[in-house]
Order: structure tokens, then sequence, then C-alpha cells
């Protein structure tokens, strides 16, 4: 599989993640808790968390606060990467990251 081909996932997943933060940001903020404990509760997989070290937008302790309610969380912290260049500029590194998650996945 060459996802690194599929310039739109990258898009599409970018501007997904953006407002769901976005709005989580900017007036859910109270009701982040209890999301993350459904999540938590019911999530059926591993999840990795990429974040930016140079990210202005999102603080990476907001990963790291995500990754505290639940277990199933991993923090990835990407050098001299911000908000948009974590995967605008590496789209092929990132595809590869991404495969190498999803060839590992197991669900339970």
């Amino acid at each position: 599989m060459k996802t690194y081909l599929i310039e739109g996932f990258f898009c599409h997943t970018h501007n997904a993640a953006w407002h769901t933060l976005h709005n989580i940001i900017c007036g859910v903020g109270a009701k982040l808790d209890t999301y993350l404990d459904k999540v938590r509760d019911n999530l059926k997989c591993d999840v990795t968390i990429f974040h930016g070290k140079d990210d202005v937008l999102i603080p990476v302790e907001c990963s790291y606060n995500v990754q505290k309610r639940i277990n199933r969380a991993r923090v990835k912290v990407v050098e001299n990467k911000d908000h948009i260049t974590i995967v605008v500029g590496r789209q092929k590194e990132f595809a590869g990251e991404l495969e190498e998650i999803w060839g590992k996945a197991k669900c339970n």
C-alpha cells in the first residue's frame, strides 16, 4: 500500500483533526473530560497522537493531557515541526509512520 500517493487523505485528516481540536478549545472544553472518558471506555485499539514540537497553536501539553486520560494513547513529538509541517512537506514519511502503526494494529 502506497499511502503517500493519497494527498487528499492528509488534507482531510489534518482538517478533521484541526476542526475537532478547534471546537474543543473554542467552545466545548468543559465537556472534554467526559468525551475522553467515553473514548477511553470504548476504545478497542491503540492511539498515536502526533504533535509537532514547534506547534504554537496547540501546546504539546495538550497531547500529553490526552495521553494521561487514555491509557492506550502514546504521544509522538516530531522535532522541528509545527502544526502544519508535521504533515505538509513530509507526507511520505508520515505515510510510512501510519503504515507502521496500521501494520502493528491489534484491536481488542
